[in-house]
């Protein structure tokens, strides 16, 4: 893969060619598919070359490719310097692994004695279950969904390994209790990393103002799991693909690093093979719909996911949405790791993504002007005047701070 066209993050973005994405896609479909002739079929035509690995290590998909390639036993195809590039990127992946396993099972089982009920979340499932190996998929961090009651006693548990609160100023207890949110919690042995307590798992003001999500029946529904020689919870592999999906889209509006997270979409399609029938019937229920559809045609189009077409035509939006949502060019946003923070191109895409426009307007509106329990929570104004003072400076705020 000569010609280095893929800009840092903080380049300007240029606008590839139709031939220069072609020709990435084409090597991601190889990368991604489940036999090994692809990718060596792709290397006879084409070269990863030196420029296309740091591309990898930038999009956190240098060690899943080093195992790929060494698995189906095409690694040596390429130069010396771009298999160094590989191997340096997997065995830094494996130590740092090393030390994420030793503390994953070290929390579950501190969790397990105390009678804590978990559900495990995005990175850490995922590793075990549908990569081949743990060190392909690293984690940021342990996402741990548990119920709120059990809040209290899950952080007491976790003091004598290390792990103490990490407040929010702008996110009080309060707060959190009222609309869901996360506890984080930071260790302060040497290699320990973070561990958010969530609750609910699909949670955010998008979720609770425009969806219908039933959180209940997602935790009912969670299977075992065996990780680090424990068995323990995960999401239901139709809710599993679901929640990834709005992770992606509404959480980091398709941000860096969007490839990676598509790979986890593709690979649960892949290797889990979710009933498509339940995820086109909760996701309309849900109103997921067309944040479903948008990233599920993005994991089509850049890694080949084998979703039937007509599931995606079940879940599409109308025309005029669909053209509006193909004017952000969301592929080559992800392929050039275009960073999609807080502005107006995120605020799009959340509006865009809402499947009914009254939901969109309801939302828009409760951010400005939420209810006086929501100004209670996040402000401490403990009476009349104090919800009425908040009421007028809180769209100000939010005018003048995009995480107000």
């Amino acid at each position: 893969m000569t010609g280095n066209w893929w800009p840092t993050a903080g380049d300007k973005w240029p606008a590839p060619s139709t031939g220069e994405i072609q020709r990435v896609v084409a090597f991601l479909h190889a990368l991604g598919a489940p036999a090994p002739d692809a990718i060596r079929l792709w290397l006879a035509e084409d070269e990863l070359d030196v420029s296309g690995v740091n591309w990898l290590q930038e999009q956190r998909l240098a060690a899943f490719t080093f195992h790929r390639l060494r698995a189906d036993g095409v690694l040596s195809r390429l130069s010396a310097d771009a298999q160094r590039g590989l191997q340096s990127a997997y065995y830094a992946a494996a130590a740092i692994n090393t030390v994420q396993r030793r503390e994953t099972e070290a929390i579950l089982r501190v969790l397990e004695s105390v009678g804590i009920e978990t559900v495990l979340m995005k990175g850490t499932p995922l590793a075990y279950t549908v990569y081949a190996q743990p060190a392909c998929r690293l984690k940021g961090d342990l996402d741990i969904w548990l119920q709120p009651a059990q809040l209290s006693a899950a952080i007491q548990a976790l003091r004598p390994l290390g792990y103490a609160p990490r407040d929010k100023s702008n996110r009080p207890a309060a707060f959190i209790s009222l609309t869901g949110g996360e506890q984080q919690l930071i260790g302060r042995e040497p290699g320990t990393g973070l561990v958010e307590l969530q609750w609910p798992a699909l949670r955010g003001e998008w979720v609770r103002r425009a969806t219908a999500v039933d959180h209940d029946a997602i935790w009912a529904r969670r299977v075992a799991v065996p990780i680090e020689g424990r068995s323990t919870w995960a999401m239901a592999p139709e809710d599993l693909l679901i929640h990834l999906s709005l992770h992606l889209a509404i959480n980091h509006g398709f941000g860096a690093p969007a490839l990676r997270n598509l790979l986890d979409v593709h690979l649960v399609t892949v290797r889990l093979s979710p009933d498509w029938d339940t995820i086109t019937e909760r996701a309309r229920a849900w109103r997921l719909a067309t944040m479903l559809w948008t990233t599920l045609s993005l994991a089509v189009r850049l890694w080949g996911t084998p979703v039937p077409a007509s599931v995606l035509a079940a879940l599409q939006p109308v025309p005029i949405r669909r053209s509006a949502i193909a004017s952000l060019h969301l592929a080559e946003a992800v392929l050039a790791r275009r960073p999609l923070t807080y502005s107006y191109r995120r605020f799009a895409v959340q509006m865009l993504l809402i499947d009914r426009p009254r939901d969109a307007w309801r939302l828009v509106w409760r951010a400005l002007f939420p209810e006086a329990d929501w100004l209670q929570a996040r402000y401490g104004a403990g009476t009349p005047a104090a919800v009425w003072r908040e009421r007028l400076l809180h769209p100000l705020r939010l005018l003048t701070s995009a995480r107000a």
